[in-house]
């Protein structure tokens, strides 16, 4: 609740106040400032609620990676930012991950470049990797950093390659029995976590673009949910979120579509093997599992677009999202 505070140069009579009462500096409640009742115990049950997930995630990592065209809405984005630096200021520590696979086809349209994909990985030959690196870096991280800094420093930027912290290789990638060229397309052979930790133990958050490099200085563009995967492995996070397009895994049932609210990482190999999930939902699927088989707690799949979804699934006893767990039991 916002208290408006009295302009010295205005008063404002109170019921039952004298008029000697002015311009004394107090600051009063106008009537429509007053919540009723229900609505004032609503929010009082909100942050009840939020209480327990806010003590359980406290001082641990969660990593929240963004796509898709939710990175196209700057009012979106700056919601989905702002719910960030809540969870930051509740002692969470958040690291973020962004892609940028919309912006990069927009620029290389603008040069005359033809995208070329394969099975939906991009083929990134010398110029195109360029291309990638001046969208991530130069527009989308910066421009996210610039943002969460603009009234106190909040995050630091970075890509993979700097510092050569995510290491690579040029990815294999076999089709039909034969190798195909993808170019300078990478798979993570080791990260090392100490910068992202310094980062942390400033209060900071890491904004980490999808880039990473090998030994002999080439630059790689890695998949969004594949370095998400990764980072949140090596971090040893609590908890994974993918922030996408879409609102979470769908099955069809009874001849529409819903929303699975939770499911385990067994449930979700039975259901890529049946056809159930959808080829662009498979790689972030495929990511979650890893992770889970890897150590992390939970993993999520949830909307970006959608106002205020992350801290619905995180905070509340209901999310909005799919979660993924690692066990049968859970």
């Amino acid at each position: 609740m916002k208290i408006k505070k009295v302009k010295k140069d205005k008063a404002i009579k109170m019921p039952g106040e004298n008029s000697c009462l002015r311009n004394r500096g107090i600051e009063y409640y106008r009537d429509d400032d007053i919540l009723p009742a229900r609505e004032y115990m609503d929010k009082v049950k909100v942050l009840l609620e939020s209480l327990p997930y806010i003590k359980q995630y406290s001082g641990r990592i969660v990593v929240v990676k963004i796509g898709g065209s939710m990175m196209e809405d700057d009012s979106n984005m700056e919601s989905m930012l702002n719910d960030l630096v809540l969870m930051k200021y509740v002692g969470i520590k958040v690291v973020l991950i962004h892609g940028g696979g919309k912006q990069i086809t927009g620029m290389m349209k603008q040069k005359g470049i033809t995208a070329k994909f394969i099975d939906g990985l991009r083929v990134t030959d010398r110029e195109a990797v360029n291309i990638v690196r001046t969208v991530l870096m130069d527009e989308i991280n910066s421009g996210i950093v610039s943002f969460l800094n603009s009234q106190e420093e909040l995050a630091a930027g970075l890509s993979g390659a700097d510092g050569n912290f995510i290491n690579c290789s040029k990815k294999i990638y076999i089709k039909d029995g034969r190798e195909v060229d993808l170019g300078f397309v990478g798979e993570i052979e080791y990260i090392d976590t100490s910068i992202i930790k310094d980062i942390l133990d400033r209060s900071l958050i890491p904004v980490i673009a999808t880039l990473g490099s090998d030994s002999c200085g080439n630059v790689y563009n890695i998949n969004a949910d594949t370095c998400a995967s990764g980072l949140s492995i090596a971090l040893g996070a609590k908890k994974m979120v993918l922030m996408t397009d879409v609102d979470g895994i769908m099955e069809e049932i009874d001849g529409g579509k819903r929303i699975i609210s939770r499911l385990t990482a067994r449930q979700c190999i039975n259901m890529i093997e049946k056809g159930k999930i959808s080829s662009g939902m498979i790689p972030k699927v495929k990511a979650c599992i890893k992770a889970l088989n890897e150590g992390v707690e939970r993993t999520h799949i949830l909307s970006g677009i959608r106002p205020h979804s992350i801290l619905v699934e995180i905070f509340t006893d209901k999310g909005v999202g799919t979660m993924i767990t690692g066990k049968d039991s859970e």
